[in-house]
């Protein structure tokens, strides 16, 4: 497409000296617009991948990958249930479970919590939880009736710590002569844990089972039924076959995977990256349209020069082609210059933050709010491709018209007054 005369008059215009130093700079800012967009582009979409992972991994690691909701709210013969489900391919866990809603009192303070009630044998299987415990032991679950074990977020804000007490509220009560009072029960917490999710940090508290079927009034039943396998991604293999003999189960109910269950959460994640994708396309925009006003003034500097190649033979498609590679260049060096940028600044973030941090004084990422130790980064070829591809084109599309402008010069017109 483009010949060796193309590309050599496109390499002499691109040296601009002497009275076309300003160009020059203009041409030089168009390139530093670009890289700037593309790295900043790059960076925001690793960051965000990052934390969507690190979300991603607490959520399915703190639930089951697949959930059995027996219809009615609650299972009785669940003991067959869990025999059956652990025949299924790659299934490495099944727990019965019960999950309500409680007024938890410490001392002089109260909070709304989550209880989930749990076997010991099963939480100590969850190591998301069981990995993570910074106060107690794990094997302490489950001794007594009233043990508990809780967040650390919920820990430090209101000082509690291994040994001290929490009484927790259900709505669902007893019912006495004068109307049904609320059941109340005394615990101990016996574990602080920090999985690094603000709200199963600071808001779930682990008790046993069977003191859960006591709070909760379920007798001998449970909620459902969390089925854990040996990796999320075989869920495409596990959840069809499960969800093919939901109604041999011997319990009527019906099976839901991760993706269902937190399906608005991740669909908001997943809208959040498409608009910020959107958004900052928008910075290499605006460095496209820096493009076109270099390639004009550009144009208008190179009129008689373009003229005489004009009168020496040289068609208007050679024109256009040699404005087309100038134009191209810019874009390439540009986006070249912000990969590098970008991947650079992504690998060496939580390096460049704490330096910042060491200057100036200020904390600019607190690991005990967000829960994270490190600014999660997760830089994915695919995104990076895309990235470059959509600069390129704009680029491309932004030289079109300022090349048609000069290919279309009239060398008489030109040359008239010289």
């Amino acid at each position: 497409m483009f010949g060796a005369f193309e590309l050599k008059m496109a390499m002499r215009y691109l040296r601009l000296r002497g009275s076309e130093t300003f160009v020059a700079i203009i041409a030089a800012f168009s390139v530093v617009g670009m890289a700037i967009g593309v790295a900043a582009l790059i960076m925001t979409m690793a960051v965000m991948n990052g934390f969507h992972n690190e979300l991603l991994n607490k959520v399915i690691s703190f639930k089951g990958h697949i959930v059995f909701q027996p219809y009615g709210g609650k299972m009785t013969n669940y003991e067959e249930v869990i025999k059956t489900l652990r025949k299924y391919p790659h299934v490495k866990q099944v727990s019965p479970v019960i999950e309500g809603q409680a007024l938890a009192s410490f001392k002089d303070y109260s909070s709304g919590s989550f209880i989930m009630g749990v076997r010991a044998e099963d939480l100590l299987q969850m190591t998301l939880v069981a990995q993570n415990i910074k106060q107690g032991d794990i094997n302490d679950f489950g001794t007594e009736d009233d043990d508990i074990f809780i967040g650390q977020l919920l820990a430090e804000n209101y000082n509690l710590k291994v040994g001290d007490g929490i009484s927790l509220m259900v709505p669902k009560g007893r019912r006495t002569p004068f109307g049904t009072v609320p059941r109340v029960k005394r615990f101990q917490v016996k574990g602080i844990f920090a999985v690094g999710e603000f709200n199963y940090d600071s808001s779930y508290f682990f008790i046993p089972l069977r003191t859960a079927q006591k709070l909760f009034n379920y007798g001998g039943s449970i909620a459902y039924l969390e089925v854990f396998l040996e990796h999320p991604s075989l869920i495409s293999k596990t959840y069809p076959l499960m969800q093919a003999d939901a109604g041999k189960m011997g319990v009527p109910g019906r099976f839901l995977d991760w993706q269902q269950v937190h399906k608005s959460f991740f669909n908001a994640l997943q809208m959040e990256r498409t608009v910020m994708f959107i958004i900052l396309s928008l910075i290499i925009l605006v460095a496209a349209f820096n493009v076109i006003s270099t390639m004009i003034m550009l144009v208008r500097s190179k009129v008689k020069d373009i003229a005489i190649l004009r009168t020496i033979g040289t068609s208007r498609a050679s024109i256009l082609r040699i404005f087309l590679l100038i134009g191209s260049a810019i874009g390439v060096l540009g986006t070249l210059a912000g990969v590098i940028l970008g991947v650079a600044l992504t690998y060496n973030l939580q390096s460049i933050v704490s330096y910042v941090e060491e200057i100036t004084g200020r904390v600019l990422w607190d690991a005990e709010v967000r829960m994270i130790r490190e600014i999660p980064t997760d830089l994915q070829i695919n995104e990076v491709v895309w990235v470059v591809v959509t600069a390129l084109l704009l680029t491309f599309v932004s030289t079109i018209f300022p090349a048609l402008k000069a290919s279309k010069t009239d060398p008489v017109e030109a040359l008239r007054y010289e």
